[in-house]
């Protein structure tokens, strides 16, 4: 998939794909699409590893959330400035600005530091390292390899808990 986004949505009885600046018809049905539980969502993936990056890509759109891909922590940061995504699910372990690095921009960052992060790595004995920094600790923490399933339910927790906060 190319870098960049796309957002699947319900209009009544028809469903549209949107990529870039071009909107397409794709299913119509007779009967009403229920919106799937991450719909209305916009998560950016963060993981230096292709593999992972679109397996993670495909989960999220598979339950309905609009996503937005970096492959690297800059490009992590100018993605998050630029569409300010619900969800940030961020990989530790990468080359150049890592994730903790990247992490930590992100809570310092006044246009980034609302967003909640995911942190999604196979380094488990990361949890320390990042829950000790000066800034606040990550909405989420899961390892790799990733079971689907805990994942969701991980992302779910902490955007309908954002919801609330937001609503107070």
């Amino acid at each position: 998939m190319p870098n960049g986004s796309f957002v699947v949505e319900t209009h009544g009885l028809r469903v549209y794909i949107e990529q870039g600046f071009k909107m397409e018809r794709v299913l119509e049905t007779d009967h009403a699409v229920e919106p799937s539980p991450l719909s209305g969502s916009v998560i950016l993936v963060v993981d230096d590893d292709e593999d992972i990056r679109t397996f993670l890509l495909a989960l999220f759109a598979d339950h309905g959330a609009g996503l937005c891909e970096a492959a690297d922590g800059d490009e992590a940061l100018e993605v998050a400035k630029a569409k300010h995504p619900d969800l940030i699910t961020l990989d530790l372990s990468m080359p150049g600005r890592d994730g903790v690095s990247t992490f930590c921009a992100l809570r310092e960052d006044p246009q980034t530091n609302d967003i909640p992060v995911c942190i999604v790595t196979g380094h488990p004995e990361f949890r320390r390292v990042i829950y000790e920094r000066p800034v606040a600790a990550p909405e989420g923490f899961v390892c790799k390899p990733v079971n689907p399933d805990e994942l969701v339910r991980t992302v779910r927790r902490i955007l309908a808990l954002r919801s609330r906060s937001r609503r107070r």
